[in-house]
């Protein structure tokens, strides 16, 4: 291996630059695998050199993407943090974490349990647990793999926690950041190595794609050669339904115009209803019980008011109107919970 990876650095000493050196040896030894040659259908320079530009293409747009990636999730950091493994064992109970569909292959998305760099290769005995994301990010991936047609789509990376971050940042400079994607459960990494270049390429041009229609956020990294994927804050919503009609056999299409008249809808359940400590002995001498009940509120946008020529501009304004459903009693409650 260490004799192809010679030679291809050979070959490529008059093309690619001395800085460019670091990058070559890390590629050239993973296209030594067999896996690789057996998927390259160019040569391993001409590939080196493809990659190597894409990623140099590609930079700008990157640098934007992880900026934009630090300013929409720093504010979810609370909320969203993993902090140690049993949370991650937590999520999976709950459902705050899903795992990848068992028959992942079938919606073009490939594993990387072994080899260089495998899903959860920090904690290799629990690796099954660390197949696994918010539903928005499942659902995200899915989306990207449905529309690369030339070969599956290779996952190196989804959930971490934060004690399995500090430990890569040892190894994997990228992993060192404020806003810890993976951490949160939001992110994913596709593989370039191991991967037809025709195939990165068009993995490339579907990212971007999606990036333009605001979609997705992605950075192309040179150091792991991967692609680092998070959904928009904007389409966590519309992720979440793709993940939903994936696991049950249904298609989607892409999310709907921004531009489009919309009837929101909401769909709430009571969670419990419980009184104030000053307030309970009152509450159960009165036979109160609690209550689990589903609750639908449709939201309408009034009518527009009239406007004498020429309109004045307006904006609707969205209302919704709970019927008088608690008893006199409820005032001294806390806010229920909505589940």
């Amino acid at each position: 291996m260490l004799e192809i990876a010679a030679s291809v650095a050979d070959n490529l000493r008059n093309v690619i630059s001395r800085s460019q050196l670091s990058f070559i040896s890390v590629v050239a030894i993973c296209l030594a695998a067999p896996n690789s040659v057996r998927a390259q259908a160019v040569t391993k320079a001409e590939y080196l050199t493809a990659v190597n530009d894409m990623i140099a293409e590609l930079a700008p747009r990157s640098a934007q993407a992880a900026a934009a990636i630090r300013d929409t999730y720093r504010p979810f950091a609370p909320l969203l943090t993993l902090a140690d493994f049993d949370q991650i064992e937590q999520g999976l109970a709950t459902g705050g974490l899903v795992p990848l569909p068992l028959d992942v292959t079938r919606f073009n998305v490939r594993v990387r349990l072994e080899g260089t760099s495998p899903v959860g290769e920090q904690d290799i005995v629990h690796q099954g647990r660390y197949v696994s994301a918010r539903p928005a990010a499942i659902g995200c991936l899915l989306d990207i793999a449905s529309r690369v047609k030339s070969g599956p789509v290779e996952v190196t990376s989804l959930v971490r926690h934060i004690g399995y971050q500090d430990q890569l940042r040892l190894l994997n400079p990228n992993a060192t950041t404020d806003v810890p994607t993976h951490a949160f459960g939001v992110a994913f990494d596709i593989a370039m190595v191991n991967t037809p270049l025709k195939t990165v390429l068009e993995i490339r041009d579907v990212l971007e794609e999606m990036s333009g229609a605001g979609d997705i956020l992605a950075i192309a990294e040179r150091q792991q050669l991967i692609f680092h994927v998070v959904p928009q804050p904007a389409r966590l919503g519309w992720y979440n339904d793709v993940y939903a009609r994936a696991i049950t056999g249904r298609t989607w299409g892409p999310p709907s115009d921004g531009g489009a008249v919309l009837t929101p809808m909401v769909t709430a359940a009571v969670g419990s209803v419980l009184p104030m400590p000053d307030a309970s002995a009152e509450w159960w001498a009165a036979e109160n019980v609690p209550i689990e009940a589903p609750m639908f509120v449709l939201v309408e946008a009034p009518a527009p008011a009239l406007q004498p020529d020429p309109p004045a501009p307006s904006t609707p304004i969205y209302v919704a109107i709970l019927g008088e459903i608690l008893s006199s009693t409820w005032h001294r409650m806390l806010p229920w919970n909505i589940g």
